[in-house]
């Protein structure tokens, strides 16, 4: 039987996931969390085969989760459940090590299909990221950062998740004046006038952070 975790802040997809994988008399939900703050004490001992992880988990990443397992327990199989499609989320969730990524959107047979890829050593991509990953064959190659800080680019990947000066200035124990500072000084760099464009030109370059 696989045995596995759950951790995604939105309960009411855990109770979906959860009604989901009971079907399934091959699969065993031993615990689902709203946060990896939760289960991260628990990842050295852990008693699962396989994690699925929201790739966006309030103030904490999904990006930082899979690293972390992968570093403390190499053998537990990740699987990335995810809204977001776009290449920047999918090459980076792969270079953290990632078994898998999955749309939210994807149908329960492909999800089910997913996982029993993944427990069987295969990398697994849903229908609707796969298409993106073999559209990024067409497109450029990847570009390099202009010269940034260590902070600076913990700022942008905070802001390509959507937080805000608030929120990352709690990250960092520094006042959102600060980070604000940290944000102009990033945009000045790259030439471009506000967040949106600095997303766009990570996500359409394939820049990698």
């Amino acid at each position: 039987m696989i045995k596995i975790i759950i951790v995604d802040d939105h309960a009411l997809f855990r109770l979906g996931l959860i009604a989901l994988l009971k079907k399934s008399p091959e699969f065993e939900v031993v615990a689902e969390y709203g946060s990896f703050d939760a289960v991260r004490p628990l990842i050295h001992n852990i008693n699962a085969h396989l994690v699925l992880v929201d790739i966006s988990l309030g103030k904490e990443s999904g990006l930082q989760a899979i690293a972390f397992i992968k570093q403390v327990n190499p053998k537990i199989k990740v699987i990335i459940l995810s809204g977001h499609k776009e290449e920047f989320y999918i090459l980076n969730a792969i270079e953290s090590g990632a078994d898998g990524y999955i749309h939210k959107n994807a149908e329960p047979d492909e999800f089910i299909n997913g996982i029993r890829k993944v427990m069987n050593n295969e990398k697994f991509f849903s229908s609707e990221v796969s298409s993106v990953l073999i559209n990024s064959i067409y497109t450029k190659p990847s570009k390099t950062l202009p010269c940034l800080t260590k902070k600076e680019k913990q700022i942008i990947h905070y802001l390509v998740e959507g937080y805000s000066s608030k929120e990352i200035a709690s990250s960092f124990n520094v006042s959102p004046r600060t980070i604000e500072t940290h944000r102009a000084n990033v945009l000045k760099k790259f030439g471009l006038r506000n967040t949106t464009e600095l997303i766009r030109k990570i996500i359409e370059n394939q820049i990698k952070l």
